[in-house]
């Protein structure tokens, strides 16, 4: 009887230490004040989650952490909560090291949940179609009141900029989404059409002082919406919006991509918000010129032109070391240099600006890819059309061309149309193999690029001047999947009949031939119809020599003459002085290599240095080394 009251009065005695030790050590207090802090964390980290800027599963993760971290408060609070100094004990140390090597592993453990519940591996997104492939992604022009339109497409093209340089992302080039610019067809279908999985859409509004943005990301592959949020600055933070813009897009493709997706910060190439503005506005004089062009309204594209010159040379006085305004106003002189058929003194004078403006926008930045593809441009286009009548003059613009070409590409490996021009120069100067790298660089950097259907065209025909079949082939089916109203895939096809043949291989198909021959003059445009009708025939009559008709090819070749207007660069002379190598009319041949020469003297060189399969019989003759300088 007597040790059950002693029981209960040490019970008793020791919860009422206890609860006294735990007040004096302030433990309600810490214990609350954890509890209110990890609250509000949790509420911030679930807004943050709900707008999408962290993926979802790091809420569980922050749960899990401030649960494995309690007993850590009770710790720290027994040790440290009450008044006064205190020193940590060792077995203090041992229990929240423990408490630590907990909470690690449980958070490491829900990261890797996490991850491989929500994202799909990098193996699985590789074996996935392009249009189940969210890293493929197809950025389309914003819409906008009219009077904004330069803003929206100025913000749309800084966000492909900045979201192509995100490592996982393949993002389709500017080149590749204008075509939609005005278009009603549905996101799914221009993603299907691009071979994208994730379409990001937008529409700018604007009042006197701030700039919103919606924006909606569509998943191709049943045209679902993915995300949509709204991005809002001051006007006069236009920079600071574009890569709020490119950050949120990236971070609302973590969770479907699986990986983190770090941007390089937007770089306009000025703090001048105006300058950067009047740069945009700039561009859309000149689309609008290049539209013009296309209608063939020569004095309209001008104007637009001037208009687009004279905004750049507003933004070069605000920025004056800003490089893009000056380079722009040199492709503006190049366009005006092509604009309106070949007047010499007209087209000089405008070859001549450029310059100026391309040496101009050099000793801001001697490196500037852009400003090097300029002048390299501003050096070949002269060559190619022989503004220069002096044969060492002709050699010189080709060489620095050729210079700068490389260095473009050299200081941008990615800039896609210096790649193109290169693989141009390249034909021209006979190395084949080389140009056909440059022509797969150039498509492999840009597929879009404006002149796509040209580079494939060169991929085509370096393969062909290689003797490869395969690839020749190859791109040229490209090309008519991608371009199928273009008159060179079908042309291809019929310059794939006058390869060599083994004994074994089948005759060419020259009923098919004439048939695709018809199918190119009709979709040639029609003031270059009568050069193609003709061109077409030198190669049918190549095909004929393939497939054993030298007379049917040689009355072929007769009726294939054209006046001298029709082919004042007399491209025609040069594939029929081929077609004769190939008959063994070797006197009809050089005579026709002659007046191809006469008409191009400055690549003559490029002829005494040949030693493709075209014209291989010919090189043998008598008359060659006098006509090109050769040994």
């Amino acid at each position: 009887m007597l040790v059950r009251p002693a029981a209960r009065f040490l019970t008793g005695n020791l919860t009422v230490r206890l609860l006294h030790e735990l007040k004096r050590r302030r433990l309600a207090q810490y214990v609350t004040a954890y509890g209110a802090g990890g609250w509000a964390v949790l509420e911030v980290l679930d807004q943050l989650i709900q707008n999408a800027i962290v993926p979802g599963f790091l809420y569980n993760v922050a749960l899990v952490l401030f649960l494995c971290c309690i007993p850590g408060v009770f710790i720290i609070t027994w040790y440290h909560g009450a008044k006064g100094d205190q020193v940590a004990p060792t077995i203090e140390k041992v229990l929240l090291a423990g408490v630590c090597v907990v909470a690690l592993a449980a958070g490491g453990v829900t990261v890797r949940r996490g991850l491989a519940e929500n994202a799909p591996t990098v193996a699985a997104l590789d074996a996935l179609k392009p249009t189940d492939d969210p890293r493929r992604i197809a950025v389309l022009y914003f819409e906008a009141p009219q009077d904004a339109e330069f803003l929206a497409s100025g913000l749309t093209e800084s966000l492909i900029t900045e979201l192509s340089q995100v490592q996982p992302l393949t993002v389709v080039s500017r080149n590749g989404v204008v075509p939609y610019r005005d278009s009603r067809v549905t996101a799914d279908s221009v993603g299907r059409a691009l071979q994208v999985g994730t379409v990001v859409e937008g529409r700018l509004a604007q009042s006197d002082s701030v700039v919103r943005i919606s924006v909606e990301m569509t998943k191709v592959s049943d045209g679902s919406t993915i995300k949509s949020f709204n991005v809002q600055r001051p006007r006069t933070e236009l920079f600071e919006l574009q890569d709020e813009l490119a950050r949120t897009v990236a971070l609302n493709l973590r969770e479907a991509v699986g990986t983190e997706l770090q941007l390089i910060e937007g770089q306009s190439g000025t703090d001048n918000v105006q300058a950067w503005e009047l740069l945009q506005r700039a561009q859309a004089a000149r689309d609008e010129a290049a539209e013009l062009t296309a209608l063939d309204d020569v004095e309209a594209a001008r104007r637009s032109y001037e208009g687009a010159d004279s905004l750049l040379a507003q933004a070069e006085k605000l920025d004056p070391d800003w490089v893009t305004p000056t380079t722009q106003r040199g492709w503006i002189a190049y366009d005006q240099a092509r604009l309106g058929g070949f007047d010499r003194p007209r087209t000089a004078e405008w070859i001549r600006q450029g310059m100026e403006h391309a040496n101009r926008a050099l000793g801001k930045n001697s490196t500037d890819a852009d400003a090097l593809e300029l002048r390299g441009t501003l050096q070949y286009w002269p060559y190619l059309i022989n503004l220069t009548e002096e044969p060492g003059e002709a050699q010189r613009l080709f060489e620095g061309a050729e210079r700068d070409f490389q260095a473009s590409v050299r200081n941008n490996p990615q800039q896609a149309s210096a790649h193109a021009a290169l693989s141009h120069l390249l034909l021209n100067k006979g190395s084949t193999s080389l140009a056909k790298v440059e022509a797969e660089r150039s498509y492999r950097a840009d597929p879009y690029l404006r002149n796509a259907n040209v580079t494939l065209w060169r991929l085509f025909f370096a393969s062909l001047e290689l003797q490869d079949e395969t690839e020749a082939r190859n791109w040229c089916n490209e090309g008519r999947r991608r371009f199928e109203d273009d008159f060179r895939f079908r042309e291809c096809q019929v310059w794939m009949n006058v390869l060599p043949r083994g004994a074994e291989d089948p005759a060419p198909d020259i009923a098919r031939g004439w048939e695709l021959c018809d199918e190119w003059v009709d979709l040639a445009p029609p003031n270059v119809r009568e050069f193609h009708r003709a061109r077409c025939q030198i190669v049918m009559a190549m095909s004929l020599v393939r497939a054993g008709l030298p007379d049917s090819a040689r009355h072929v070749l007769e009726r294939s003459r054209v006046a001298p207007d029709v082919d004042p660069i007399r491209d025609l002379s040069y594939l029929e002085a081929i077609a004769r190598t190939w008959l063994g009319d070797y006197d009809v041949a050089l005579e026709r290599l002659s007046e191809f020469l006469a008409a191009n003297p400055a690549q003559a060189a490029s002829f005494a240095d040949d030693d493709g399969w075209w014209l291989a019989d010919l090189r043998k003759q008598p008359g060659w080394a006098t006509l090109v300088g050769g040994p």
